[in-house]
């Protein structure tokens, strides 16, 4: 077993994920059938296409786009997976115990069996798939006019990936006209959504987290921070268009859906977070309005060199993301009403939403309980949080594997958490933080002051604060607690 096998099998393992496929779905999966019947709006010869990473294979959403001189049409074609997982089923009861697919460097444990996520479900090239299309008219200046939800039949005509979608933005060429016409539309439509985005106020908190180069052998051969392209936000915003839609249409059907949340932070971590930027160099008065302040807080942490550190403290002072019944807003796209119904194939909250859509599609009589919903929403909440935290753990741990051949030299590091045992500093270039104990600082005792968030001396006073530049040698790593021991260039006399 190899550094990134053994590392996922750890991970797996404390946090008691499911990865095997019981006997009684893979007997479900056999009789599986991909029914292309014709009462479906036949769309095989629009063209749409797929765009997505390198490294997909579960292709959810396909997308095209028309314009003309007073508005703009935008088609987000959608995996009908509650056409193929029928509630009640083995493969549903799976999908609910798993909640999410999980992303690890070079594998993936899916929400649904391969023969789902990556053939009947995936809107795979030229192949037809069924789906469930959400049609949105924009006006010329890109306010959402009407919407329309119905079932149909695409063909994909083209798999993309961003990098090539941006290719043909700056070339204009190499793509067949209908393809090309549609791109031309969307990246029209998304530079005018990009501005309403802005004018409403939506958070931008630039949270990459890296990615990990793995070679045969399982092992890190390089560390990168993906690159943001424009074809990231174009397939974003037609995303969050279709996704607002779908809030709307549970809540006008249904008066209540299955939401996508983020509340207002708390106004205790609101006065913290004014306090910190204080001391950080802040002098204009903070805002009333918690969207406001927060975004103050972001303009400021972009004018510093400390951009990363200030926007952690940022992000640490919002609330998490959840799902509910609940219509509680979303804070940080600053949007009344969300949901999440473009990702059926990996998340379970959007296949829930299908079925309440396509429920009143049909006009079935299958009644929604609100309680069990939001029964539902809860654990898939959690189960999220376990997916992040585990994806977060395989690729701290393959750092630190990579780390090992840097033990004895000396690295930057920028202080990134200060606690009264000591510092985190992040490893630059490396992107994880290591432990610099605080027995290991210059001669004297130290004590937290909390208010400043400062690790300071008693007898000489020096102190170490968020952000401060620190030249450190890399001490120990022990790649599978996950733990990198950092010392000073200065250290301690004995």
């Amino acid at each position: 077993m190899n550094e990134l096998e053994a590392t996922i099998s750890q991970v797996i393992d404390e946090n008691n994920i499911s990865s095997e496929w019981n006997e009684g779905l893979l007997n479900e999966l056999k009789h599986i059938n991909l029914d292309l019947n014709s009462k479906r709006k036949d769309l095989t010869a629009a063209p749409f296409i797929t765009i997505d990473g390198e490294d997909a294979k579960d292709f959810d959403d396909a997308i095209h786009c028309i314009s003309n001189e007073s508005s703009f049409i935008l088609s987000v074609a959608i995996a009908d997976v509650a056409e193929l997982v029928k509630q009640g089923t083995a493969l549903d009861d799976e999908a609910i115990n798993r909640g999410t697919s999980i992303y690890f460097p070079s594998k993936v444990i899916p929400m649904l069996p391969e023969e789902i996520s990556n053939n009947l479900c995936s809107l795979v090239p030229n192949e037809i798939r069924n789906v469930v299309v959400c049609e949105i008219i924009f006006s010329i200046k890109g306010e959402i006019q009407s919407y329309n939800f119905f079932e149909a039949r695409i063909r994909s005509h083209k798999r993309m990936t961003y990098a090539q979608v941006d290719k043909f933005l700056t070339t204009g060429s190499g793509l067949d006209r209908n393809i090309s016409s549609s791109l031309k539309s969307l990246q029209i439509l998304t530079k005018i959504l990009l501005k309403i985005r802005n004018k409403r106020g939506a958070l931008e908190i630039e949270g990459q987290e890296p990615l990990l180069d793995i070679d045969a052998e399982g092992r890190v051969k390089k560390i990168v921070l993906p690159k943001r392209l424009f074809s990231h936000q174009m397939v974003e915003e037609a995303m969050l268009a279709a996704n607002v839609c779908a809030a709307n249409f549970m809540n006008k059907n249904y008066n209540f859906g299955v939401y996508r949340i983020h509340e207002e932070p708390d106004e205790l971590k609101l006065e913290s977070l004014k306090n910190f930027f204080s001391l950080k160099g802040f002098a204009g008065s903070f805002s009333k309005d918690p969207a406001n302040l927060i975004k103050q807080c972001l303009l400021h942490s972009k004018d510093q060199k400390l951009s990363k550190v200030l926007q952690t403290v940022v992000l640490q002072s919002l609330k998490r993301a959840e799902y509910s019944t609940e219509e509680l807003g979303h804070f940080g796209l600053q949007l009344e009403r969300y949901s999440h119904f473009t990702s059926p194939i990996r998340r379970y909250p959007d296949l829930m939403t299908h079925r309440m859509i396509k429920n009143i599609l049909s006009n079935t009589s299958n009644e929604v309980n609100k309680d069990n919903t939001e029964e539902i929403c809860i654990e898939m909440s959690e189960l999220e949080r376990v997916a992040e935290k585990s994806s977060r753990q395989v690729t701290q741990q393959m750092i630190c594997f990579y780390l090992k051949k840097y033990v004895g030299e000396e690295v930057s590091a920028i202080v990134t958490g200060i606690a009264e045992f000591g510092l985190f500093a992040e490893i630059q270039g490396f992107y994880i933080s290591g432990l610099i104990h605080v027995t290991d600082l210059p001669s004297d005792r130290y004590f937290l002051d909390k208010d400043s968030n400062i690790l300071k001396g008693k007898k000489t006073g020096r102190s170490y604060r968020l952000g401060q530049n620190i030249l450190v040698t890399i001490a120990n790593v022990s790649a599978e607690e996950r733990k990198i021991t950092l010392v000073p260039k200065y250290k301690k006399n004995k």
